[in-house]
């Protein structure tokens, strides 16, 4: 799968999860009266836009790769994340909102509109953050986190100048949805074109049910056994699903190192290899799985 069709998965889930947040908002919104006071409903508001947009933009890892295991791990950790940083990104918003009100050169000069959109920007910015760094926390990557979060956070802030602008702009209603959106698709491309940037390169499967399919190499530690745990989960094949078998993909002092596991035959280029460092081109057959690596040039 080519860097440019892999991207198509990352616009769709933001743009999905742009628009899943914004049906979330605008229902606490009709509801807003049930509220006891403003401070509890922005919460509300960070809160439910934070854990849909996590919910849904982290799963382009997992559809492209045919992972179901992967889909409902996103949901789940995208979830958690995204809503802790949306509630705490409109608590920021609101500190922020009270320095500015009491400002003297906003208030006076009317700008008060522009300072509470100003305002509102860490929250996207925060939510962003949070989101972007959902795939290498469910992978337990530090690499990713790091990456993923960088590429959340100038999504969020790209994201949400482009909402706070479109809202007020346009009618509030579709200029929010139109900004909501956008930040979704800003989030979740920039996080996943920051993690590709920072791979060491990808295995692309040759030939079965995977054909066409590309693994970046984005985290110290690659897995590549029958589990559906594995990082690349070989289809069909149980024999590797236990631990301490399969291969895994080493990233050492700027090398990838491709390891057998126990009792398990690797192949490079035709021949066994229980450990080698993968050069450009090479063909890796593990178990009933052939892959060609890419190398990052």
């Amino acid at each position: 799968m080519k860097e440019s069709r892999a991207s198509v998965y990352s616009l769709l889930t933001g743009l999905a999860g742009g628009a899943a947040a914004w049906a979330g908002v605008e229902i606490i919104l009709h509801f807003s009266s049930s509220f006891p006071d403003l401070r509890i409903l922005t919460l509300a508001l960070g809160a439910v836009s934070g854990l849909l947009l996590g919910a849904v933009a982290p799963t382009a890892e997992g559809l492209r790769q045919a992972q179901p295991r992967k889909v409902m791990t996103a949901i789940a950790v995208g979830g958690l994340f995204g809503g802790i940083a949306g509630a705490l990104g409109m608590a920021a918003g609101q500190s922020l909102l009270a320095v500015l009100a009491g400002n003297a050169a906003v208030t006076g000069a009317g700008l008060a509109a522009r300072g509470a959109a100003m305002a509102r920007i860490p929250g996207w910015v925060i939510t962003g953050t949070a989101v972007g760094a959902v795939s290498g926390i469910r992978s337990r990557s530090f690499r990713r986190v790091i990456a993923g979060a960088i590429g959340g956070f100038f999504g969020g802030l790209l994201g949400g100048i482009a909402s706070e602008g479109l809202t007020g702009a346009t009618s509030r209603y579709y200029g929010r949805g139109a900004g909501m959106v956008i930040w979704g698709i800003a989030v979740a491309f920039l996080a996943d074109r920051m993690e590709a940037r920072r791979a060491r390169g990808r295995l692309t499967v040759l030939a079965g049910p995977l054909k066409g399919r590309s693994y970046p190499i984005n985290q110290k530690t690659l897995s590549i056994t029958g589990s559906p745990r594995a990082d690349l989960t070989i289809p069909g094949d149980s024999k590797s699903a236990a631990p301490g078998k399969g291969a895994q993909i080493l990233l050492k002092r700027g090398t990838v190192v491709l390891e057998a596991g126990e009792g398990t035959e690797v192949k490079v280029n035709g021949e066994v290899s229980p450990k080698t460092e993968l050069r450009y081109d090479d063909v890796v057959k593990v178990g009933n799985l052939t892959m060609i690596y890419e190398a990052k040039r």
